[in-house]
């Protein structure tokens, strides 16, 4: 037994099959262009030379200066990178501490600032004491706390002598610090 179908059936069918081919093409290339689309690069959208950010407290007064040689933003997790990083975290107007990185990087929508690289911190006080100095590397600050880590090893010296260790917790508000580990220091005896 043979079918027998006429052209136009034929080409009816043949033009049905066009139709779904092409509709199966179409929603696969519809699904990996939106596939693709979905997946946002990392790519900064703006920078700044010479950044400065300045953060005030309830009370309009500065609580901390963020500033930068260079800042790139990126969109896709709302984070920035930052070149020579320089913090400023305020501490009432008698004292302050002065934070230092080669470079570091801003996140959790600016309440974190991972400073990495060669980190130095002083703490600096107007009434002519001798500034703390802490030396360590890859710290998070995270400013509006007032509160600062690093596993790092550090290096503390003031005008008692250099104490040494790895990794630390600071309290910037309390000129609170604590050593966690391998804690070692040199003194020099106070003449009265």
């Amino acid at each position: 037994m043979r079918l027998h179908l006429s052209k136009g059936l034929w080409a009816a069918l043949l033009l049905v099959l066009v139709a779904a081919l092409s509709w199966w093409l179409q929603r696969s290339v519809e699904t990996e262009s939106q596939s693709s689309t979905d997946q946002v690069r990392h790519e900064p959208d703006y920078y700044m030379e010479n950044f400065v950010s300045t953060s005030l407290d309830e009370m309009g007064r500065p609580a901390y200066r963020l500033d930068a040689d260079n800042m790139l933003h990126y969109p896709d997790n709302d984070s920035a990178t930052l070149e020579k990083p320089h913090l400023i975290v305020f501490r009432g107007e008698e004292e302050f501490w002065d934070i230092r990185a080669e470079s570091g990087l801003v996140l959790d929508k600016g309440e974190s600032v991972m400073l990495q690289g060669e980190v130095v911190i002083l703490r600096v006080t107007t009434g002519g004491a001798q500034a703390l100095q802490i030396y360590t590397s890859d710290l998070t600050v995270r400013p509006d706390e007032k509160y600062a880590e690093t596993a790092a090893e550090v290096t503390i010296k003031d005008g008692r002598g250099v104490t040494q260790a790895v990794g630390m917790w600071a309290d910037l508000n309390q000129r609170r610090v604590e050593l966690l580990s391998n804690v070692r220091g040199t003194y020099v005896p106070q003449n009265n």
